[in-house]
Protein backbone atom coordinates (compact mmCIF):
# COMPACT_ATOMS: atom_id res chain seq x y z
CA UNK A 1 0.00 0.00 0.00
CA UNK A 2 1.48 3.33 -1.17
CA UNK A 3 1.21 6.50 1.26
CA UNK A 4 -1.34 8.17 -1.27
CA UNK A 5 -3.71 4.92 -0.40
CA UNK A 6 -2.93 5.47 3.52
CA UNK A 7 -3.95 9.02 2.94
CA UNK A 8 -7.16 8.21 0.94
CA UNK A 9 -8.16 6.06 3.81
CA UNK A 10 -7.88 8.43 6.21
CA UNK A 11 -9.76 11.12 4.16
CA UNK A 12 -12.42 8.42 4.16
CA UNK A 13 -12.61 8.08 7.75
CA UNK A 14 -12.47 11.16 8.45
CA UNK A 15 -15.63 12.07 6.34
CA UNK A 16 -17.49 8.65 7.76
CA UNK A 17 -16.53 10.16 11.56
CA UNK A 18 -17.90 13.52 10.57
CA UNK A 19 -20.96 12.29 10.05
CA UNK A 20 -21.43 10.37 12.98
CA UNK A 21 -19.94 13.22 14.93
CA UNK A 22 -23.27 15.00 13.35
CA UNK A 23 -25.33 12.56 14.26
CA UNK A 24 -24.05 12.44 17.68
CA UNK A 25 -24.34 15.95 17.60
CA UNK A 26 -28.59 16.10 16.47
CA UNK A 27 -29.35 13.06 18.97
CA UNK A 28 -27.81 15.56 21.65
CA UNK A 29 -29.76 17.67 20.52
CA UNK A 30 -32.78 16.22 20.26
CA UNK A 31 -32.04 14.28 23.31
CA UNK A 32 -31.52 17.49 25.80
CA UNK A 33 -35.40 18.80 23.96
CA UNK A 34 -36.82 15.85 25.36
CA UNK A 35 -34.83 16.35 28.76
CA UNK A 36 -36.08 19.73 29.08
CA UNK A 37 -39.23 19.16 28.06
CA UNK A 38 -39.68 16.08 30.92
CA UNK A 39 -37.27 17.38 33.52
CA UNK A 40 -39.36 20.08 35.63
CA UNK A 41 -42.21 17.10 35.86
CA UNK A 42 -40.00 14.67 36.78
CA UNK A 43 -38.21 16.38 39.12
CA UNK A 44 -41.57 17.90 40.48
CA UNK A 45 -43.14 14.22 40.52
CA UNK A 46 -39.66 12.94 42.34
CA UNK A 47 -40.23 15.55 45.31
CA UNK A 48 -43.43 14.31 45.99
CA UNK A 49 -42.42 10.06 45.71
CA UNK A 50 -39.65 11.69 48.33
CA UNK A 51 -41.99 13.25 50.82
CA UNK A 52 -44.75 10.32 50.49
CA UNK A 53 -41.59 7.84 50.92
CA UNK A 54 -40.70 10.00 53.82
CA UNK A 55 -43.98 10.39 55.33
CA UNK A 56 -44.34 6.49 55.09
CA UNK A 57 -41.22 5.80 57.39
CA UNK A 58 -42.31 8.40 59.83
CA UNK A 59 -45.26 6.79 60.45
CA UNK A 60 -43.48 3.04 60.23
CA UNK A 61 -41.41 4.98 63.07
CA UNK A 62 -44.00 6.21 65.01
CA UNK A 63 -46.24 2.80 65.05
CA UNK A 64 -43.88 0.11 65.61
CA UNK A 65 -46.81 -1.88 67.16
CA UNK A 66 -48.28 -2.12 63.65
CA UNK A 67 -45.68 -3.75 62.53
CA UNK A 68 -44.91 -7.03 65.06
CA UNK A 69 -47.28 -9.87 63.47
CA UNK A 70 -46.82 -9.52 60.12
CA UNK A 71 -43.72 -7.16 60.14
CA UNK A 72 -44.56 -6.37 56.45
CA UNK A 73 -47.52 -5.52 54.40
CA UNK A 74 -48.34 -5.09 50.27
CA UNK A 75 -50.55 -2.49 49.24
CA UNK A 76 -50.30 -1.45 45.99
CA UNK A 77 -47.22 -3.19 45.04
CA UNK A 78 -45.37 -1.12 47.80
CA UNK A 79 -44.48 -3.55 50.40
CA UNK A 80 -43.84 -1.82 53.77
CA UNK A 81 -42.95 -2.27 57.43
CA UNK A 82 -40.15 -3.55 59.81
CA UNK A 83 -37.31 -5.18 58.59
CA UNK A 84 -34.86 -6.79 60.98
CA UNK A 85 -31.04 -5.13 59.92
CA UNK A 86 -27.88 -6.14 60.96
CA UNK A 87 -26.46 -3.09 60.96
CA UNK A 88 -23.07 -2.13 59.65
CA UNK A 89 -19.34 -1.68 60.22
CA UNK A 90 -18.15 1.68 60.04
CA UNK A 91 -14.47 3.51 60.77
CA UNK A 92 -12.75 6.31 59.69
CA UNK A 93 -9.35 5.28 59.48
CA UNK A 94 -8.33 1.63 58.15
CA UNK A 95 -4.74 2.33 59.66
CA UNK A 96 -5.91 3.26 63.17
CA UNK A 97 -7.99 0.66 63.61
CA UNK A 98 -5.05 -1.80 62.49
CA UNK A 99 -2.65 -0.15 65.19
CA UNK A 100 -5.57 -0.59 68.02
CA UNK A 101 -5.65 -4.48 66.68
CA UNK A 102 -2.26 -4.62 67.02
CA UNK A 103 -1.94 -3.03 70.52
CA UNK A 104 -4.71 -5.90 71.79
CA UNK A 105 -2.66 -8.76 70.17
CA UNK A 106 0.14 -7.10 72.20
CA UNK A 107 -2.34 -6.64 75.51
CA UNK A 108 -3.20 -10.45 74.98
CA UNK A 109 -6.81 -9.06 74.84
CA UNK A 110 -7.21 -11.22 71.35
CA UNK A 111 -4.82 -13.49 69.35
CA UNK A 112 -2.44 -13.12 66.66
CA UNK A 113 -4.67 -15.67 64.69
CA UNK A 114 -7.61 -13.22 65.72
CA UNK A 115 -5.34 -10.33 64.17
CA UNK A 116 -4.67 -12.51 61.21
CA UNK A 117 -8.34 -12.67 60.14
CA UNK A 118 -9.02 -8.68 61.24
CA UNK A 119 -6.28 -6.99 59.43
CA UNK A 120 -6.05 -8.44 55.52
CA UNK A 121 -2.70 -8.62 54.09
CA UNK A 122 -2.22 -8.11 50.25
CA UNK A 123 1.10 -8.74 48.43
CA UNK A 124 0.73 -7.69 44.75
CA UNK A 125 3.56 -7.38 42.48
CA UNK A 126 4.30 -3.44 41.53
CA UNK A 127 3.80 -2.79 37.65
CA UNK A 128 6.23 0.04 37.33
CA UNK A 129 9.11 -1.33 39.36
CA UNK A 130 9.01 -4.65 37.21
CA UNK A 131 8.93 -2.14 34.05
CA UNK A 132 12.44 -1.42 35.40
CA UNK A 133 13.91 -5.12 34.67
CA UNK A 134 15.72 -6.69 31.94
CA UNK A 135 13.87 -8.60 30.15
CA UNK A 136 15.31 -11.79 30.66
CA UNK A 137 14.75 -11.13 34.47
CA UNK A 138 10.67 -10.54 33.44
CA UNK A 139 10.25 -13.66 31.59
CA UNK A 140 12.31 -15.78 34.39
CA UNK A 141 9.21 -14.35 36.72
CA UNK A 142 6.58 -15.33 34.00
CA UNK A 143 5.76 -11.45 33.26
CA UNK A 144 5.66 -10.85 29.72
CA UNK A 145 5.21 -7.37 28.12
CA UNK A 146 1.77 -6.94 26.13
CA UNK A 147 1.61 -4.01 23.03
CA UNK A 148 4.94 -3.45 23.30
CA UNK A 149 6.76 -1.75 19.82
CA UNK A 150 4.75 0.07 17.10
CA UNK A 151 1.33 -0.15 16.80
CA UNK A 152 -1.32 1.40 14.51
CA UNK A 153 -2.44 5.03 15.05
CA UNK A 154 -5.89 6.60 14.00
CA UNK A 155 -6.82 9.14 16.33
CA UNK A 156 -9.10 12.45 14.97
CA UNK A 157 -7.78 15.79 16.22
CA UNK A 158 -10.44 17.97 16.00
CA UNK A 159 -13.71 16.08 17.16
CA UNK A 160 -15.89 17.88 20.06
CA UNK A 161 -17.17 14.35 20.70
CA UNK A 162 -14.51 11.96 20.68
CA UNK A 163 -15.04 9.73 23.43
CA UNK A 164 -18.84 9.49 22.21
CA UNK A 165 -17.73 8.45 18.56
CA UNK A 166 -14.75 6.57 19.87
CA UNK A 167 -16.67 4.55 21.76
CA UNK A 168 -19.22 3.59 19.17
CA UNK A 169 -16.07 2.82 16.89
CA UNK A 170 -15.09 0.71 19.00
CA UNK A 171 -18.17 -0.96 19.70
CA UNK A 172 -18.62 -1.46 16.11
CA UNK A 173 -14.76 -2.99 15.76
CA UNK A 174 -15.38 -5.42 18.30
CA UNK A 175 -18.71 -6.46 17.09
CA UNK A 176 -17.56 -7.12 13.06
CA UNK A 177 -14.53 -8.98 15.36
CA UNK A 178 -16.60 -11.20 16.81
CA UNK A 179 -18.74 -12.07 13.62
CA UNK A 180 -15.59 -13.18 12.00
CA UNK A 181 -14.57 -15.09 15.30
Amino acid sequence: MSLQEAQKRASALSEHRDRLSALFLTLQSNLDTVKNGSLADIKRVARQVAKEHNELVDHIKAHPELFEKPRTYVVDGIKFGMLLSNGSLQWDDDEKVCDRIRRLVDAGEITAEQADLLIKTTEKPVASALAQLDPKVLKRLGVSVEGAGDQPLIKSVDSTIEKAVTSVINAAIKEANAELS
